[in-house]
């Protein structure tokens, strides 16, 4: 062969290569961009304002409920998307004559739902106070024990004396009363053949 012929049989080879490359390059791009618009069309992007239900319900924070006057909702609206980006649900009931309309909305704009709230004349809710946790009981359980891992039923009665023994007293008496049992144990034989 020539060398021109095997320069030109090159030439064809790379270029076949480099198109290869670049049409499994576009292939892919092409394929991320339509994932990419497919994930953002199902999303909700409404971070302020009125909202549907199934996008404050796919907020994890718990939901804040508070009740306005139908008369007021325009207000409501006005001040909730411009002054203070609060995103919202109005619920009317069907067949409801009260003139009241709840507003759904999650914790994280509690805050901003009670400077709302004030504004437009209502009373700021108060929160309710938690039951305090139970109490420590004064007098101890009968099967509670004074010591930790004791099986001497001397050591678990509790000394009803408003004085308690130190440490050091606790120590001698265990003592004793190891040396007492150790005593009546007999004494067994060492060595065995």
């Amino acid at each position: 062969m020539d060398v021109s012929a095997e320069a030109a049989d090159l030439v064809v080879k790379e270029g076949l290569q480099a198109t290869e490359t670049a049409v499994k390059l576009a292939g892919s791009g092409i394929k991320n961009v339509a994932a990419l618009l497919l994930a953002l069309s199902k999303q909700d992007y409404k971070v302020i304002g009125q909202a549907s239900a199934a996008r404050l319900a796919r907020d994890p924070n718990p939901p804040a409920v508070v009740q306005i006057r139908a008369e007021d909702l325009s207000r409501f609206r006005k001040m909730a998307a411009k002054q203070y980006g609060v995103l919202y649900l109005p619920v009317r009931k069907r067949g409801d004559d009260s003139g009241l309309i709840t507003i759904v909305s999650t914790q994280t704009y509690a805050a901003n739902l009670n400077c709302i709230m004030e504004e437009l004349g209502y009373p700021v809710p108060v929160k309710e106070a938690d039951e305090p946790k139970k109490a420590v009981p004064l007098a101890p359980s009968e099967k509670a024990s004074n010591e930790r891992g004791s099986i001497s039923t001397a050591s678990q009665e509790r000394t009803t004396d408003d004085v308690r023994s130190s440490v050091l007293g606790k120590l001698e008496a265990m003592r004793q009363l190891s040396a007492e049992r150790n005593t009546d144990r007999m004494k067994v034989k060492e060595h065995i053949r």
